[in-house]
């Protein structure tokens, strides 16, 4: 008798502690999302490695090198694309417009060609130039070699040249990616989190 009023004890017991572990596993799954493929603030932040860009000015830096020391926006792109990068750089030009009148005038726009094999420090030069660019905007290309560590970092591993992601992502004056966008975020939502980024 006290064994059977003892049971219904015992599955409850047991039922939650499966449900535990599927709301931990769950919630694990959600964090891995939310670095890979999500949006809103990484935690803890990603650190940039030293990867070798070749610049739209013709100078060769590395990617930590380029990001030190500033607050950064960066977003993937590549100068051939007809889509969804004409309306990445209307962004950044938006972007730039509302930094430039703000307390944000030291945060920079870096665009990242996914082409490598096509794209080069003049061809950046020139897409830079079609969307009026300022000083406060570059871009760079990786080596071939290279290109999916970048798309390790700020896309999606695997994916094609068309089928690069458009989310903005924020690097830190630390070179630490801290907080990635929706796709094609508004210039006015990037503004704001750039001026809550500590500096």
């Amino acid at each position: 008798m006290i064994a059977d009023s003892m049971q219904p004890t015992r599955r409850e017991l047991l039922r939650q502690i499966l449900a535990g572990l599927t709301t931990l596993s769950s919630s694990y799954a959600l964090d891995q999302r939310q670095i890979r493929d999500g949006h809103g603030r990484i935690e803890p932040p990603i650190d940039i490695p030293a990867i070798p860009l070749y610049c739209a000015d013709g100078s060769s830096q590395d990617l930590t090198g380029l990001t030190r020391g500033k607050t950064t926006a960066v977003q993937l792109i590549f100068t051939q694309c007809t889509t969804t990068c004409p309306i990445q750089a209307a962004i950044f030009q938006q972007l730039q417009k509302l930094l430039s009148g703000s307390a944000r005038h030291g945060a920079q726009l870096l665009s990242i060609s996914v082409d490598p094999e096509n794209d080069t420090p003049q061809s950046l030069r020139e897409w830079l130039h079609r969307f009026h660019a300022g000083n406060q905007w570059t871009a760079a290309v990786p080596l071939p070699k290279d290109l999916a560590a970048i798309q390790g970092l700020f896309g999606k591993q695997g994916t094609t040249v068309e089928n690069h992601t458009t989310q903005v992502h924020i690097v830190n004056q630390h070179s630490q990616i801290v907080w990635s966008s929706i796709e094609l975020p508004s210039a006015e939502s990037i503004a704001t989190v750039l001026s809550r980024i500590p500096r």
